[in-house]
């Protein structure tokens, strides 16, 4: 989905955030240090939460935490600061486990609806991988649980139009928009509706992220949403210019949404209170990465931006995309280096210190899909329909797959697997050879 918005040029602005004591509890997102916090005399309860802000004024440089082996990939870019780094998983050569075809492999809809006029669907937002199943959403309005050893489907749920979005699975929940406005609540074990949020009647494209038990999302009606994964009640609301296609991404207690506004939008995850806004000088589709106190956009214009996350000002520009073709795709971080890919047909590799170019690799189609990383490799397909495997150091060719379509969305990387969606509604399992 396209930004409404024309090309943004601006300089970018200095803002001060000051965190508050609730916002810190709550960027714990820890039952034992609340339960703590609460029971403390009101003298040593800020003492406490003093110690707590200090704490996470240097987390908010530290690199992202390393991601367990065997892990799921439970959100878009695997969810928090959206880095996008995944699990360890075996090296190439790669085989076919099992593919799912949209409208031939579903089981009949949990919860049957009158719309069916959208036919079989194709992928365009990405799969996730949670507990033994993958879970994906397709154009047709379908939300499938797929077993992850058989690719077979347990259940589908049906709704009133299309998810061109990415799941977010939490708590026994799959939580996920569609193109009719509603934010939908699955029970992940029987795919039942456990609740609806009606944001507005504004299709949502952005895919949701979490902390704690609240989830953020936006709408292409400029809306960005908080609420409460449990119940479906909104915890609080704001407005940013424009629509909103990526995915926020979070950081000690603070959600920050980029869009085709052409601004940064950081709101506390507590109350909705926005505590700084800068200008990104251009329209912004996709979503933001957060690593080593360096926030990373790739914008409209051909740009990779980078904002220091202590003080909001710029790290650094990278405008070397060849005629400023778009930069659609999140971009994804690790060991340093940041990956993304861009509408002139190339993946790209940047120092994340400085923005210095490390390598470009040319692909043979436009390259909307955000990378995954994993142990020294990245992942990304491209429209040319394949997914390429690339080292991350050099941007060398690893290995490929070739879809029967191209590739937008974007892989998921977990449970030892990597699973891509094509355009034509084919959802592709891969393992690793054995042995090899």
């Amino acid at each position: 989905m396209q930004c409404r918005g024309a090309r943004y040029t601006g300089r970018l602005k200095k803002l001060q955030t000051v965190p508050s004591y609730a916002a810190t509890i709550d960027a714990m997102n820890n039952d034992r240090l609340r339960s703590i916090f609460k029971r403390l005399p009101g003298h040593l309860a800020i003492v406490f939460a003093g110690a707590l802000l200090l704490l996470f004024a240097g987390l908010g440089h530290a690199a992202a935490p390393p991601v367990a082996p065997g892990a799921d990939w439970p959100a878009f870019h695997n969810g928090g600061m959206l880095t996008g780094e995944a699990q360890a998983i075996a090296p190439p050569p790669m085989k076919l486990r099992w593919t799912f075809r949209t409208g031939r492999d579903e089981v009949p809809a949990t919860r049957p609806t009158t719309q069916s006029s959208l036919g079989a669907g194709h992928f365009e937002g990405s799969a996730v991988i949670a507990d033994g199943f993958v879970y994906v959403g397709d154009t047709s309005g379908v939300l499938n649980a797929i077993d992850l050893k058989t690719g077979k489907a347990k259940w589908s749920y049906r709704a009133e139009d299309g998810f061109a979005s990415t799941p977010l699975v939490f708590n026994g929940k799959v939580l996920i928009g569609d193109e009719s406005g509603f934010f939908h609540a699955v029970n992940a074990a029987n795919g039942q509706m456990l609740w609806k949020f009606d944001a507005g009647g504004s299709p949502i494209h952005s895919s949701a992220n979490r902390q704690g038990d609240r989830i953020v999302f936006g709408t292409d009606g400029a809306d960005i949403f908080c609420v409460d994964a449990n119940t479906g009640r909104q915890v609080w609301t704001q407005k940013a210019g424009d629509r909103i296609n990526g995915a926020p991404a979070i950081a000690n207690g603070v959600a920050m949404v980029s869009g085709c506004d052409a601004h940064l939008h950081a709101m506390n995850l507590s109350d909705g209170h926005e505590e700084y806004d800068v200008d990104l000088g251009a329209l912004c589709p996709g979503s933001a990465a957060i690593d080593s106190g360096k926030m990373v956009f790739g914008t409209d214009g051909g740009r990779l931006l980078c904002l220091q996350e202590s003080n909001h000002q710029q790290a650094w520009l990278f405008e070397s995309i060849k005629n400023q073709a778009m930069v659609y795709s999140s971009p994804a971080i690790a060991q340093g280096i940041v990956v993304f890919g861009a509408r002139d047909r190339s993946v790209y590799g940047l120092e994340l210190a400085t923005g210095k170019k490390l390598w470009s690799f040319p692909t043979g189609g436009d390259v909307d899909s955000s990378p995954a990383i994993s142990n020294g490799r990245v992942y990304i397909g491209s429209k040319d329909k394949k997914l390429y495997m690339l080292d991350l150091k050099s941007g060398r060719e690893l290995w490929h797959f070739t879809a029967s379509r191209g590739i937008t969305a974007s892989p998921a990387i977990g449970e030892g697997v990597v699973v891509i969606g094509d355009s034509a509604g084919n959802l592709y399992c891969l393992e690793p050879v054995a042995g090899k």
